[in-house]
């Protein structure tokens, strides 16, 4: 994946400023020096110095050497280098008309090819309306046989400008007319089987007029490209950069209860990069390619333990070119086999305000895959992003959550069972983040490894275990399944008791011509108290009767049976009763109406814990 491209915008550049008058613009394009200077070089004209100091990649802009209508005739340019030596390093005598523009470079490098000078006579018109005026140079000494320096003129998507397909060093193309547009350009060999030079998008606007010079000999200065433009100012032009190739190996294979016992080391086409790498550790990224190649067909090998002979897994990847790749050692070696997972990383940003997640199932807990299947909830039950039934060795896709916290789980597909339960994750714009299940809850304990999108990773903390009843289980609970009924529960920690409201009905519908005047003649109410031990209680139930709305009438409490309460967390209990005389006896599975108070019930738990 190539960087994001720097556009680069050429607004309306023209001669018409100018005197009309023989002007001459100078420009230093000889990479003969491998420090910008040591290529310093002055400038005579006709004997006289005109230029000093000036370096590779710099240009003089236009300097007047005739009055308007005044021919200059034989004019004598030599360069100097270093500024000031006795004997010039490049010289040229050119005839030079009268009130006409000129360029004259110096190229070459003295290695590949002799320093020179390169005289050209610039454009005094404007393009058409709605067009652009263009001119291209090769002034590249990147080869010493001139066949070799062969180079094409094309698009991005590899279509040659121009007809320029085998423009050589010294060449250039004369000046030519294009659609004003944004031009994504680049200069490849002559077959444009490889790219050159890279430039990003240029907006080149209606009536520029521009000379682009492919400059540089890869050697002593970098190959790029040079615009000198119809007002005689210039600058570089922004290129594409590359995008390297890179790896993060993910150890996340618990086949030892040890942590020492699961150390490995990791080969990359036969050669070792990583040893003594451990259990729910990652590499961070590793290059394998800086300069947009592609790795192509690449091995890649894990020793248990490092040094061993023979590889525990190995598999043989086709890597593409400025691509980031995650390579996951999963499987315990029992439940399910040793084996590297590749994965396609895509690290862009996420759209605005949002981050971006993936899944990925790499905890071996059972040895049929259909036994492994999960799903990924909140801890209100929702199912995110459809996760549902996902088995070991399956990854999600990316895909993007509002910033902000999320109290998640991994559960059966059924959401019944919690399996691995994590604490409130803050999720921040712009981030970029897997999530892979890991463990086996045999020899390595289930929770998430995350790996992040600049390549560290870390694990991520888990709820604690419930451990003991708090306040911040006080609330209104019920059953999904018995609409209009349901309990009120006040847990009082400094006394180790609780108490419970229980509103519900009878088992059978009043009497036809019984009228009740407030709510249902059938409507119960019982409570229980007691004291409670860990995330239990086992309570005495009770009625109360003789009450008269809004009335002091004298209420009597009597026992009627037992109540017991086991909560599973902070959101989830089971109520066990037995009512006295009337062969009730059940289970009640219970849900908190509300989450409001979660956050402080799990706080209270975690403070409890430490």
């Amino acid at each position: 994946m190539k960087t994001i491209k720097i556009l680069t915008q050429i607004g309306l550049l023209t001669t018409a400023s100018l005197s009309m008058a023989t002007q001459v613009n100078v420009n230093h394009l000889a990479p003969f020096a491998d420090t910008a200077e040591g290529t310093a070089v002055s400038v005579n004209v006709n004997g006289n110095e005109v230029l000093t100091g000036v370096q590779f990649l710099q240009s003089s802009g236009y300097l007047e050497l005739a009055a308007p209508g005044v021919a200059p005739g034989a004019t004598t340019l030599e360069v100097f280098t270093p500024p000031g030596a006795d004997t010039a390093a490049i010289s040229a005598t050119v005839d030079l008309a009268a009130d006409t523009f000129y360029s004259v470079s110096a190229i070459g490098d003295g290695n590949n090819q002799p320093l020179s000078l390169l005289a050209l006579e610039d454009s005094q018109s404007l393009p058409a309306d709605g067009n652009i005026m263009i001119r291209v140079v090769h002034a590249a000494p990147f080869a010493a046989e001139i066949e070799a320096t062969a180079a094409s003129v094309r698009l991005d998507d590899g279509t040659v400008v121009n007809g320029l397909n085998n423009v050589t060093f010294g060449q250039e193309s004369g000046f030519f007319e294009l659609p004003a547009a944004i031009y994504d350009l680049k200069i490849s060999t002559a077959d444009g089987t490889t790219d050159l030079i890279d430039i990003a998008p240029v907006d080149l606007q209606a009536g520029t007029v521009v000379t682009v010079y492919a400059t540089g000999d890869g050697s002593n200065q970098p190959v790029g490209a040079y615009a000198v433009f119809g007002d005689g100012t210039s600058s570089n032009l922004a290129l594409e950069t590359s995008e390297p190739t890179r790896v993060n190996v993910a150890h996340l294979a618990p086949f030892s209860d040890t942590l020492d016992g699961t150390s490995v080391a990791v080969n990359v086409n036969e050669t070792e990069v990583l040893t003594g790498v451990t259990f729910r550790q990652a590499s961070g990224y590793l290059t394998l390619a800086d300069d947009g190649s592609a790795p192509g067909s690449t091995l890649l090998e894990v020793f248990a333990p490092p040094g061993s002979e023979a590889a525990a897994v190995q598999a043989t990847v086709d890597l593409e070119a400025e691509t980031d790749y995650t390579v996951a050692a999963i499987g315990d070696g029992v439940n399910q086999p040793l084996s590297l997972l590749p994965l396609v990383d895509n690290n862009s940003e996420p759209t605005t305000g949002h981050a971006k997640v993936r899944v990925v199932h790499a905890a071996p807990f059972a040895s049929e895959l259909a036994d492994t299947a999960v799903s990924i909830r909140t801890d209100g039950g929702d199912l995110v992003n459809g996760l549902t039934g996902v088995e070991f060795g399956v990854a999600s896709d990316y895909f993007e959550l509002p910033a902000g916290s999320y109290d998640l789980n991994i559960a059966t597909t059924d959401g019944s069972t919690r399996l691995i339960d994590l604490a409130p994750v803050t999720l921040h714009a712009g981030d970029v983040v897997t999530l892979f299940a890991i463990g086996e809850g045999v020899n390595q304990p289930l929770g998430i490894f995350a790996i992040f999108g600049d390549g560290s990773s870390a694990d991520i903390a888990l709820e604690q275990p419930f451990n003991t009843l708090n306040a911040g289980l006080n609330g209104s609970w019920f059953n999904q399944d018995t609409d209009g009924q349901g309990i009120l529960i006040e847990v009082f920690p400094e006394l180790g008791t609780m108490f419970i409201a229980w509103f519900t009905y009878d088992t059978t519908f009043p009497d036809t011509d019984e009228t009740a005047v407030v709510g249902d003649s059938n409507h119960r109410w019982y409570t229980a108290q007691g004291e409670y031990d860990g995330t239990s209680a086992n309570l005495n139930l009770y009625l109360s009767t003789g009450g008269i709305f809004d009335q002091d009438n004298v209420v009597t409490t009597e026992a009627a049976g037992t109540f017991s309460i086991d909560f599973d967390d902070c959101r989830q209990a089971n109520v066990t009763y037995s009512i006295d005389g009337s062969g009730l006896t059940g289970q009640i599975p219970l849900t908190r109406i509300s989450g409001s108070n979660v956050p402080l019930c799990e706080s209270l738990n975690t403070s409890s814990a430490q």
